[in-house]
């Protein structure tokens, strides 16, 4: 069969076929290693490589699966990393923190080398494409899942990029190892409602990056330790959910001193990206 034929196939199956039927054509494109969406189209009359693997993989999707687990990887500012279920799929807002990150830290250090640590890092997109934009010494990556520090490792290697790896919980193994800091960057869990979360997200993401205790005890530990890891300044960059502003700037004011914040919407119109300047 042809790709075109089976693709014709696969769209008929769909429930949302308008809104699911680029996800076929990914599918598509990885089993015949075609490395561009627009690729399918030249390519469309060439026979399907291997259909029992986009069988296997198609129904996976029709079960809910994200695309990104079935074929392994994601792109991310132009950047490929790996994903798979132990770490997060990196979405849209994350790009948009990073480059709130990148246009800040340039106008804030200027062409100055400095030190990045990425804290909750899971697959490391945050970090290891803040390495590549900008002139890092040291990249230092942090989780509390080995699992994750796994895949974050990986992706480092991937793309080229040498890091610092800590398994352990926020900034705890940082402090321990000296680290100083010059742009911190942070995508701690903040999910506090898990009957918002879709279900695809419940049944394949791992929860222990998503939900957030009541108390965000994660984003008390991380303010605890950024005056420790300061290097002369530090300029901090974190994904937060819509709802937590209030929460967090108590946080901020109870837990921090010799700091200015504000908060950034992202392109949907919610608070999402948090600012920190320590000096």
């Amino acid at each position: 069969m042809t790709l075109f034929e089976v693709y014709k196939d696969a769209v008929k199956k769909l429930k949302n076929p308008g809104a699911d039927e680029i996800s076929v054509r990914i599918l598509l494109c990885h089993n015949n290693d075609i490395k561009s969406m627009s690729g399918f189209f030249i390519h469309k009359d060439e026979n399907i490589k291997d259909l029992s693997k986009f069988t296997q993989e198609f129904d996976r999707f029709l079960k809910g699966e994200p695309i990104q687990y079935i074929i392994g990887e994601t792109e991310f500012l132009g950047l490929t990393f790996k994903v798979d279920k132990r770490v997060l799929i990196p979405r849209q807002e994350t790009e948009e923190v990073v480059t709130q990150a990148y246009l800040r830290a340039m106008q804030y250090f200027g062409d100055h080398v400095i030190n990045v640590a990425d804290v909750c890092c899971g697959s490391g997109v945050m970090g290891i494409t803040l390495a590549k934009k900008l002139k890092v010494r040291y990249l230092f990556m942090s989780d509390i899942s080995k699992d994750a520090i796994e895949v974050a490792k990986e992706n480092a290697k991937a793309n080229d990029v040498i890091g610092n790896f800590f398994v352990g919980n926020a900034c705890d193994e940082l402090v321990k190892a000296g680290a100083k800091v010059d742009l911190f960057v942070a995508n701690p869990p903040y999910i506090l409602n898990r009957e918002e979360v879709d279900i695809s997200v419940l049944e394949n993401e791992p929860h222990l990056a998503l939900f957030a205790d009541a108390e965000l005890s994660v984003y008390r530990d991380i303010f605890k330790a950024l005056p420790k890891l300061k290097n002369k300044k530090m300029l901090c960059v974190f994904e937060i959910g819509y709802d937590l502003k209030d929460k967090l700037v108590e946080l901020i004011k109870s837990t921090l001193k010799n700091v200015t914040f504000g908060f950034i919407k992202d392109i949907n119109g919610k608070e999402r990206i948090l600012i920190l300047e320590i000096r």
